[in-house]
C-alpha cells in the first residue's frame, strides 16, 4: 500500500518525524520504510557495536520510528477494509 505523500495532509507530524528518523523522504512507501528499517537495525544493533552508547541511542530511535509508521499503515489499511476493529 502506498503511503501518504509530502504536504498532502495524510501523515502526521510524527509519521513526517519518523521518516527523517529513517533517513527517507516524506513520500516513501512502506516497503522503503522496511528496507531502512533494517539496513539502519543492522547497522546500530547493540550486539553489533558493543558498548556504543550513540548507537544504541540511535537503535531505540529507529525502532521507534519504525513503530510510528507500522501504526500508521496499519490504521490505513484498517481504513481502507472499512472496519475500525483491529487484526487478529
Amino acid at each position: 500500500m502506498e503511503m501518504g505523500g509530502p504536504g498532502d495532509g495524510t501523515r502526521s507530524r510524527d509519521e513526517m518525524r519518523a521518516l527523517d528518523a529513517l533517513e527517507l523522504e516524506s513520500d516513501a512507501d512502506f516497503k522503503a520504510v522496511k528496507a531502512a528499517h533494517r539496513r539502519l537495525v543492522k547497522a546500530h544493533h547493540p550486539d553489533a557495536n558493543s558498548g556504543d552508547a550513540e548507537a544504541a541511542k540511535r537503535f531505540k530511535q529507529v525502532q521507534a520510528a519504525y513503530d510510528v509508521l507500522r501504526k500508521a499503515e496499519e490504521r490505513r489499511a484498517e481504513d481502507v477494509r472499512g472496519t475500525s476493529e483491529p487484526r487478529r
